[in-house]
């Protein structure tokens, strides 16, 4: 054979084999459905009534089982979800919404006008996103079967973006579980609309979601929460695992299918993993150590803006996440970067001062003697854990006393709700897509943050429509943020998650996991 020809072979068996690989890395690819995926969380959640806690376990979990008029797309855009499409008069005043049909409930009825009527007034006077759009609600009523009418008190801004919103959202619920559980009194029948159906919850062992085989999925292409949805695997079960090193062990040895919340120091340990990946969570939360300004000790202004000056951020990040880079970022934003919109980078603010004779001084003025504060975490969340040990360090440092209560953080979500019972707790504040919605900034939240001109700023955010106005009004609330202090904003954290190497499909640009469109290659 001359050495053309011997070339042209060399090249079609090299296609051959390239074609043969293509075609089982496709192979390997293709969505299929069946199995069991078996997910490990960090513990029970306190409710599965999506309208009411901000806590994020019940955000990842029920919006599996619920769905909104709208969802949030790649961008954090406000996309229909149940809602097929919205008109807005001229005055800006009423908002009509046309609705999807042949929606049905996991119980088989079709949803009407009359579910989201009653769904979205209890969630507008439960949910804290809720609350804040239903203050500016006029009316709310249902036109037709298949039409819903919002008219507006005044013209504002933050339609859309409320009903889309992932966390403490408003789910639509049959009309008869809506009204049976009025606001204050938690579900506890879990019917809804989305792609899997709640099956089983025995607490402490697992919650078991199944197939919706019902469930109507959009056409659209899938974008971050929103778009079309299929449910690929049979059933999902929810297993809490509070150890976050048992999590990561199981992970390993096939155990759990996917883990989240993970010990940031596991990073190295799952890349050398054959058969699991790790996954790093962007943006996850900046850590918050949330201020009781209703009665007791941290109501006083001064020692707020002590323990504010004290805290040295980077060395508190940098054993958080391990010494890895990777996983932290110095930001004093109360906006993510990955929210451009609301990002900001203003100088000067009070930020990772690490002053201590500046915190010593206004504990003095402050009157502070010594008293304990007390000062609610959880080893749960390991981050929390340990972000609140080094805090306790660094503020008995500078004249504080620092009691440190540790729960389990079931328990820590349930007493942050009274007053009486704490003057400090630890948590992580997530992403936002609007100023409105900071719940820390509200009187409605754990915290109590019912300052007047904190909540002036609100209300003027929420009326204004003007993009570059609301941006100058936000950087006047991010200046007002650190004189008053309701919070103490530490540093951003990324967050540790791993799969199985057969779980397919898994969207890692979205803040809280979601395992529709998600199969197994087993």
């Amino acid at each position: 054979m001359d050495r053309s020809g011997l070339f042209r072979t060399v090249v079609a068996a090299f296609l051959a084999v390239g074609l043969i690989g293509a075609g089982a890395a496709s192979a390997a690819d293709t969505p299929k459905k069946g199995g069991l995926l078996r997910v490990g969380n960090l513990g029970e959640p306190p409710a599965l009534d999506a309208h009411w806690t901000t806590a994020s376990i019940t955000e990842t979990l029920t919006n599996h089982i619920y769905e909104g008029l709208y969802s949030l797309d790649e961008a954090n855009r406000p996309i229909p979800m149940l809602a097929e499409s919205h008109t807005v008069s001229r005055d800006g005043l009423t908002y009509t919404f046309k609705l999807r049909q042949g929606i049905k409930f996991h119980n088989g009825k079709e949803m009407t006008s009359e579910d989201v009527v009653a769904s979205l007034t209890r969630w507008g006077k439960q949910s804290v996103y809720g609350r804040i759009l239903f203050a500016k609600v006029a009316d709310f009523r249902a036109v037709d079967p298949y039409t819903v009418e919002m008219k507006l008190k005044e013209r504002v801004g933050i339609v859309l973006i409320s009903l889309a919103v992932p966390n403490n959202f408003g789910a639509i619920y049959p009309k008869e579980i809506a009204e049976r559980f009025p606001p204050q009194t938690k579900i506890t029948e879990y019917i809804g609309t989305g792609p899997f159906k709640l099956a089983e919850w025995k607490p402490d062992q697992y919650i078991r979601m199944v197939r919706f085989d019902d469930y109507k999925s959009r056409n659209e292409k899938a974008s971050g929460y929103g778009g079309g949805k299929t449910a690929y695997v049979d059933e999902i079960r929810w297993i809490p695992v509070p150890d976050v090193a048992t999590r990561v062990a199981q992970v390993e040895t096939g155990e759990l299918d996917f883990a989240d919340d993970l010990n940031l120091d596991a990073y190295e340990r799952l890349k050398g993993t054959p058969n699991a990946r790790p996954i790093i969570g962007t943006p996850y939360y900046w850590l918050v150590a949330v201020l009781n300004k209703k009665e007791g000790l941290m109501t006083n202004q001064k020692l707020r803006q002590a323990w504010q000056a004290a805290i040295d951020v980077e060395p508190i990040m940098k054993n958080v996440a391990g010494g890895k880079p990777e996983f932290y970022r110095m930001d004093s934003s109360l906006a993510f970067a990955e929210v451009p919109a609301w990002h900001t980078t203003i100088t000067g603010l009070p930020w990772n001062e690490h002053n201590k004779d500046k915190a010593r001084r206004l504990l003095r003025e402050a009157g502070y003697t010594g008293e304990p504060i007390r000062f609610m975490t959880t080893q749960e969340y390991k981050w929390m854990y340990d972000f609140a040990l080094l805090t306790k360090q660094q503020l008995e440092d500078v004249g504080f006393t620092i009691d440190l209560q540790v729960m389990d953080w079931s328990t820590l979500v349930q007493r942050r709700n009274n007053s009486k019972a704490y003057d400090a707790f630890t948590t992580g504040i997530g992403n936002f897509f609007d100023p409105t919605h900071h719940v820390y900034l509200t009187c409605i939240w754990p915290g109590w943050t019912c300052d007047e001109d904190i909540l002036k700023l609100q209300d003027e955010l929420a009326r204004e429509i003007d993009p570059k106005k609301r941006f100058a009004l936000w950087v006047r609330q991010t200046r007002q943020f650190y004189e008053k202090v309701p919070v103490i904003r530490y540093g951003d954290l990324f967050g540790l998650r791993a799969a199985r190497t057969t779980v397919k499909g898994f969207n890692e640009k979205t803040e809280r996991i979601r395992f529709y469109n998600v199969w197994l290659d087993k």
